[in-house]
Formats: structure tokens, C-alpha cells, sequence
């Protein structure tokens, strides 16, 4: 449906759901000031960064575990289950890394709403249910007494909140962190360093414990660290990038409306916006953005045929992509 370009540096790059803003300028001071030090192991920033996180996140240091991106993240909750669930569609890093440790995934059906189908008949207190809140592709929420229903028959839930900085309502965090709960955060999105891999896992000061001798030995690398400490030392990046994509959203939206193009353009609560393509005018729409440059997340391998996810761009992205939309609707 939608093939993979070469990349040659001149894209609209509207995929993988990126900070349209740059880098945070104080992530990028403490990389530079870490580079005269890479001869050396990063002693004691993983000490600090557990603390700033910490810090953000209202927790206590006994509460977080740092991880290399949410592959780490996953792998690491494997060890507390023997089988692993997730939602379809969904982010299918969930699937993979389940398969990828040997044990079974279930799925999880979600139906037109794109809430789930049923209340997971077959969960046992050996599983693990993966969700994401809010939802990749789908950019929704899952219904909260749904969720509870689910956190009171599995062994463990393991909540995905990559996108939360950009959701309405609270994290789950804030009504308190049971033995059973695991919570992911993510440093890629809101705080704008999608280029290194790290986060972190919020759980119960025992399941921490438990977990955190199945991690790598210094699983995260000394720049990585220092980016994600100069970001939360300066939080203001992450008032202004939030700020920004909860207002270029709305017009991204209304821009995909506006052409005609699509026969259903869905809000989300993260920094994208989903749309469903029309059947006679999909072959035209996407050989147009080919060929201005645009790249979007064709949604196919997510459980989303004929949907396409297209990321919060700067305003020049963003206007490219309008503007090669409507030179679409005008000669169609």
C-alpha cells in the first residue's frame, strides 16, 4: 500500500510521529559537554536520571527502572508471565517481543469504537496484558472500567503511557501503583529524543526489585543519559513541545477534513492524527505525497488496512502536506 522511500533528506517527515520542534537545546548542551567524557562508564547518571524521573513522574526512586526504549521495557515484564496479551490493532512491538521470548501472544479485539470486544475470557493470574494509553494507531484511550476489569483478573498489566504528555485526564500513576501494575514511559516523544533509546519502568519498589537484576549491565549508554538529564533538569521543552502539538493536532485534523479526501479523519490523544483513505481517490493521495516528499505511516501492518497515520509537523511540514492535498482534491 504504501512503500518505503529512500531516504534523502529533503522529507516532509510526518511517520514516526517525531518532535516537530528539534531537539531540547538543554539535552543537547549536556550531550556535547558528555562527549569529552566517552572514554569513561557512565558512573553514576543512571543514578541520576532514576532520580529526575522520578522527580517528573512523582514516584520514588525505588520505583523506576530505566530501560533502553520500550523493547527493554517489554522484555523485561516477560520475566514476571508466561503468556502475553495485546490489543488488535495495535503497536505490534508488543506481539513481536512476546514471540521473541518464546511465549504465546492472545490478542485482544477491538471493535469499531476501537474499544475492546469482550472482557478477555481465558486471562489467568500467569499473564501479562500489554495496553497502550493512549493507543498506537489508534490514538484513543481504553475505556478505565474496562481496564480495571482487566487489572483485577491478570497477573500483571503492563500500561504504555508513550504518548500521556499529550492525553487528556491523568496517568495512571497518579491513583497509585499496585504489586501488579507496571506503567512504561517513554523520553522519545514529549521530551523530543526519539534519536536514543531509554524510558522507564514505574512499578511497585518490590517488582522493581525483582525486575531489575533481568536488565543488562549498563543497559543505557552515557549520551543517552545525558540527554534525558538535560531535558527533565528543563522542563520547559516539554510545556512548549506539548503545547504546540495539542494546537497543530487539531489543525492537522481539520486540514485532512477539509480536502475531501478521506472517508473518516479521527482525533486522537497523541501527536498524530489517523484517516482513512476513500477507495477511488486512495491511489491518487498516495503517489501525491510520494512525490512532494511527504512521508506518512501507512497503518496496514498496525491492523489498520486502508488507514494512514500522519504525525504532528512543524507548520512548514504541515502546510506542504495541506497543500499537496488540495492540488489532490482539485484535479480528482
Amino acid at each position: 500500500m504504501l512503500a518505503e522511500q529512500e531516504f534523502t533528506g529533503d522529507e516532509a517527515l510526518l511517520d514516526w510521529n517525531e518532535s516537530p520542534l528539534g531537539p531540547p537545546p538543554a539535552a543537547v548542551r549536556r550531550v556535547i559537554d558528555a562527549a569529552q567524557r566517552l572514554h569513561r562508564y557512565p558512573r553514576g547518571l543512571m543514578e541520576e536520571v532514576t532520580n529526575l524521573a522520578a522527580d517528573y513522574l512523582h514516584v520514588s526512586p525505588r520505583q523506576v527502572l530505566l530501560t533502553s526504549g520500550v523493547d527493554e521495557a517489554v522484555d523485561i515484564a516477560l520475566s514476571l508471565a508466561r503468556r502475553g496479551w495485546g490489543t488488535q490493532p495495535g503497536f505490534d512491538g508488543y506481539e513481536e517481543r512476546v514471540l521473541a521470548n518464546g511465549k504465546p501472544f492472545q490478542p485482544i479485539p477491538l471493535g469499531p469504537t476501537w474499544q475492546p470486544v469482550g472482557d478477555c475470557e481465558g486471562l489467568t493470574d500467569t499473564d501479562i496484558v500489554f495496553l497502550a494509553q493512549p493507543g498506537n494507531p489508534t490514538g484513543n484511550l481504553l475505556d478505565p472500567d474496562w481496564v480495571r476489569k482487566v487489572r483485577s483478573s491478570a497477573a500483571y498489566v503492563f500500561i504504555d503511557e508513550t504518548y500521556r504528555e499529550f492525553a487528556s485526564g491523568d496517568s495512571v500513576i497518579d491513583d497509585g501503583i499496585d504489586d501488579r501494575l507496571l506503567v512504561y514511559r517513554s523520553f522519545s516523544k514529549a521530551m523530543g529524543l526519539a534519536g536514543i533509546r531509554i524510558g522507564c519502568l514505574v512499578a511497585d519498589p518490590d517488582v522493581i526489585e525483582r525486575l531489575a537484576p533481568v536488565r543488562r549491565f549498563m543497559p543505557i549508554d552515557a549520551v543517552s543519559l545525558s540527554a534525558a538529564a538535560g531535558v527533565m533538569e528543563d522542563l520547559s521543552y516539554v510545556k512548549q513541545l506539548t503545547a504546540y502539538v495539542l494546537e497543530a493536532r487539531a489543525a492537522l485534523a481539520a486540514d485532512l477534513r477539509a480536502s475531501g479526501l478521506f472517508d473518516e479523519v479521527r482525533d486522537t490523544e497523541a501527536n498524530f492524527v489517523v484517516a482513512r483513505l476513500r477507495p477511488d481517490t486512495s491511489e491518487q493521495v498516495l503517489a501525491a505525497l510520494k512525490q512532494a516528499r511527504i512521508r506518512v505511516r501507512s497503518c496496514q501492518g498496525l491492523g489498520l488496512p486502508d488507514w494512514i497515520r500522519v504525525s504532528v509537523g512543524s507548520r512548514e511540514d504541515q502546510h506542504r502536506l495541506s497543500t499537496c492535498l488540495h492540488n489532490v482534491q482539485t484535479t480528482t
